[in-house]
């Protein structure tokens, strides 16, 4: 959905409206490389291994692994963090693509998927569009954007358990909702900026402007060859704080 939710951003905040694109909750990078093409672009994520990882990829320094099995997965991931290498093989050899989740290869059975591989060509496609791509590891709380297209991607709501998300090996973070919707108000409303975020649901104050049915989950794609029930398919929304709808003459 890379490419959609970037050209819906630019079409309402066009690159001479804006000082620069920042991206709060970068992950993967994917929205963040099209934006890149046309805005001034800053990112920055939670997840010191993820940091790590793309300033060195950014600065062609990274030297991915000829060979990856269950002992050097798990060498990798007792490693002190900031490290690029276990961001690169907590996320690329993890079932699902969640950090440590698990050595991929003992979930491939028959199938003939080549991850490692995959993860390596990936990164040479990315690494010449990283150019002028402002990386830090920070959380969002303590962003103070002025003028800014921001687009966020924060872990999605749950509604029975807390959300966690990991960044080590040995302990998970909470994810409070309710500040992150607070920070998006203030966002939203204050020094000029145009917020937009990903979501399947939003508090009553936030209009989805854009929607499309998809998988919340790498393991759960046509990719990954993961069986897929009616049960997996969420609809993803983006979402825009009210005070901006007339702001970008949205209808």
């Amino acid at each position: 959905m890379a490419k959609e939710l970037s050209c819906t951003m630019k079409e309402l905040v066009p690159p001479d409206k804006v000082t620069g694109y920042v991206e709060p909750f970068c992950g993967a990078i994917n929205v963040l490389l099209h934006m890149n093409e046309d805005y001034q672009c800053s990112a920055s994520d939670y997840h010191p291994d993820l940091i790590q990882l793309w300033n060195e990829v950014q600065r062609d320094t990274f030297v991915c692994p000829l060979a990856v099995d269950a002992e050097f997965y798990e060498e990798c991931k007792a490693y002190d963090s900031p490290s690029a290498m276990k961001g690169f093989i907590g996320f690329n050899m993890s079932f699902g693509g969640k950090f440590f989740s698990g050595f991929v290869d003992k979930y491939k059975n028959d199938k003939k998927e080549d991850f490692l591989k995959e993860a390596q060509n990936s990164l040479k496609k990315i690494q010449p569009r990283m150019k002028g791509i402002s990386f830090k590891n920070i959380s969002y709380e303590k962003l103070r954007p002025k003028g800014k297209l921001i687009y966020c991607d924060p872990p999605y709501q749950k509604t029975k358990f807390p959300i966690k998300y990991r960044t080590d090996t040995k302990q998970y973070d909470v994810f409070d909702n309710e500040t992150f919707w607070n920070v998006m108000r203030k966002w939203s409303t204050q020094d000029n900026n145009y917020v937009f975020i990903s979501e399947t649901t939003a508090p009553q104050d936030f209009i989805p402007i854009w929607s499309k049915q998809s998988h919340r989950s790498a393991s759960q794609s046509q990719k990954t060859r993961y069986k897929n029930d009616s049960n997996t398919f969420t609809t993803e929304k983006l979402f825009v704080h009210e005070s901006l709808i007339k702001k970008m003459n949205i209808d």
